[in-house]
């Protein structure tokens, strides 16, 4: 059993004692108004906006997730990581067209194009996927801790819950961003350094190589289909999903949010490599472990305690971002898309209020997340379809690009794209393609979002709506972006 005397825990501890310092300094000034809080005041600097960006999925997907598959099936696992990245790069060319509109949330942006039934619509599964997201994340981070320190579970998982709630609380987007600023910084810094420690103390890639099975040296073994997948899945992510946007429209100038989201795009498609290699490492060295603590063993057996504790703890940390971002999004999606408008407009509510309101969604929200993580109840269905609602929301950000497109096509083409979801997902089970992987489900769901929108606005369904005469919001940099404004349109 682990004391508080042990070096590991002892750098974790430190390590979440200084996210918290960091998370209180940076949110001093959060509550003063309701764009402060849930945008930090469209005043994220490059290097936050880039670290934030990163650290959302750096945690249990990037970090642990890569290294769990590279354990068990080689080293194209990191292809998860380098799709992301390669996604991401290539959603910049959108980027600066997303920052213009003056809005908080991706439904919001939606109910502006194609009236308000689209805006509740996609809110409503904005919320629950963001708060199974959340679910999520929250067992995630108590697990790895319990695993490497001994701490019961029940004390690690409340411990979580308890300071990721609280950073989100307090401070909104600016102690979230900075955060993951701190999380970002460290576990990439430390991966690129730790890593080539690990390998040469295992006995160089030669001796990992020579430990694994055959299959797991085939770069692209999990299939062409499969990487292709999951590239389409990620620019749908990163186009449309609230916890990414909300920092999209958080950043201090346009130039920021495209060169912001393209950095972070760039160190994700090498990151991957350094995680996988660790999964690789706990194969060759045949540890007997579950394959989802490949991540953990490795640093553990491979390191010096002390480092080993602080990328263990910047890894748990980035988990921690994940968490609270998608709380912080599920709960701006909340007040801002239903509460709000289903309780008048927002000129009759004090910003104030806003933020109180935004606040007790954030620990309500939480607290159900950590209940329904901590009960067992299976969330798995419940994440899959709420990702893959937010997903097809992408469809209605592409036809924006389309002059023709029409307001009244966006919500029979987010229906017809969920229901090709529930298919694909769940009564076909994203079935495997010619061998070479499966095809994500959110990928043909946003296809058929995308052509029944385009298909119906062809035929005439509705009126158009004008693309530039949107208000401007001009960034401090004083950029002119007129032309990417959409305009509020009548139901």
């Amino acid at each position: 059993m682990a004391t508080l005397t042990d070096p590991v825990v002892l750098t974790m501890v430190g390590y979440f004692l200084l996210t918290l310092l960091i998370a209180w300094w940076a949110g001093r000034d959060a509550g003063s108004g309701y764009v402060e809080f849930t945008l930090a005041g469209n005043d994220l600097s490059l290097p936050v906006y880039m670290m934030t960006y990163f650290a959302t999925f750096a945690g249990g997907g990037l970090t642990m997730g890569v290294a769990q598959r590279a354990f068990t099936s080689g080293i194209s696992g990191q292809w998860y990581a380098m799709a992301e990245g390669l996604a991401w790069m290539s959603i910049t060319v959108l980027i600066g067209f997303l920052y213009a509109f003056d809005v908080v949330s991706v439904p919001e942006l939606l109910g502006r194009a194609f009236g308000d039934y689209t805006k509740y619509f996609a809110a409503i599964f904005t919320v629950v996927g963001q708060v199974a997201l959340t679910s999520g994340q929250t067992i995630g981070m108590a697990s790895i801790i319990t695993a490497v320190t001994d701490i019961p579970l029940t004390v690690a998982f409340w411990v979580s819950v308890i300071v990721f709630i609280a950073i989100t609380l307090y401070g909104g987007m600016s102690s979230v961003a900075w955060a993951d600023t701190l999380h970002g910084v460290l576990i990439i810094g430390g991966m690129f350094v730790a890593i080539p420690i690990a390998v040469t103390n295992v006995g160089g890639m030669d001796a990992i190589m020579a430990g694994v099975p055959a299959g797991h040296t085939n770069w692209f073994g999990v299939g062409i289909v499969q990487i292709g997948s999951w590239y389409l899945m990620y620019l749908t992510v990163a186009g449309a999903q609230q916890q990414m946007l909300q920092r999209t429209w958080s950043a201090r100038s346009k130039r920021v949010a495209i060169i912001g989201t393209f950095l972070a795009g760039a160190v994700i498609t090498g990151y991957g490599i350094l995680t996988a290699t660790a999964g690789m490492i706990a194969n060759a060295q045949g540890a007997n472990i579950e394959s989802s603590l490949a991540f953990a063993w490795t640093l553990t057996n491979t390191l010096p305690p002390v480092v080993a504790g602080l990328l263990l703890a910047a890894a748990v940390g980035s988990v921690m971002s994940g968490a609270d971002s998608f709380l912080l999004a599920g709960a701006t999606t909340f007040v801002n898309d239903l509460y709000i408008p289903l309780r008048g407009s927002r000129e009759e509510f004090s910003d104030a209020h806003l933020v109180a309101v935004t606040r007790a969604t954030i620990l309500g929200f939480g607290l159900i997340a950590a209940i329904i993580a901590f009960s067992g109840i299976e969330i798995i269905a419940i994440n899959t379809l709420g990702m893959g609602i937010m997903s097809v929301l992408f469809a209605g950000i592409v036809s924006l690009l389309w002059d023709g497109t029409t307001r009244k096509s966006g919500l029979p083409g987010f229906i017809v794209g969920g229901t090709v979801f529930v298919i694909w997902a769940f009564v076909l089970g994203e079935p495997a393609l010619f061998g070479q992987g499966t095809l994500e489900s959110a990928v043909p769901a946003t296809a058929a979002a995308l052509v029944t929108i385009l298909g119906l606005s062809y035929l005439g369904y509705g009126d158009t709506f004008d693309l530039g005469s949107l208000r401007n919001r001009e960034s401090p940099e004083s950029e002119t972006i007129a032309e990417e404004r959409v305009t509020y349109g009548n139901d």
